[in-house]
């Protein structure tokens, strides 16, 4: 008999992942998710920024037309969901498509987010992995600096 087991040439596992966390962040537990760190102010009546990185798989095709359809359709799927258009950004040597989006949460009120994708194609499946920062919509210009600089330290490894 022949012993298999995850992850392996065939099925590949998760790459690994890591990234800078600010001062005052700290990691959580977030279902689906390879890492979630957030925002720790304590007290807070707002909000909380914070950072979730994921990882899927997707058959082939997975560009930026699969991208912009995924994105539409979770904004469609809340109050008021708006997508921005799609970006370019690279990082770490691998190239990332994403795109801003907001929409209105009953709780937090307006809620923005910036996704990112970076693939790696395996015969007819995309290793895909996903970086999400949201953040709340009245604090844009303090917390989406501090995300885009965790996202520029995204390190991804093959």
């Amino acid at each position: 008999m022949t012993r298999i087991s995850y992850p392996s040439e065939v099925v590949p596992g998760p790459p690994p992942v890591s990234l800078d966390m600010p001062e005052g962040w700290t990691q959580v537990w977030a279902p689906d998710t390879l890492i979630a760190i957030r925002d720790d102010a304590q007290g807070a009546d707002h909000f909380l920024a914070n950072v979730v990185v994921r990882y899927y798989q997707r058959l082939a095709p997975f560009g930026p037309d699969e991208i912009q359809a995924e994105l539409t359709q979770y904004a469609q799927q809340r109050r008021d969901g708006q997508v921005g258009a799609l970006k370019q950004l690279s990082v770490g040597g691998r190239e990332w498509l994403g795109a801003d989006l907001a929409f209105v949460d009953d709780q937090a009120g307006t809620v923005g987010q910036v996704h990112w994708f970076t693939a790696q194609r395996h015969n007819d499946v995309f290793d895909v992995v996903q970086v999400t920062g949201s953040y709340a919509g009245s604090r844009r210009e303090q917390d989406y600096a501090t995300i885009d600089a965790i996202v520029d330290s995204v390190r991804v490894n093959p």
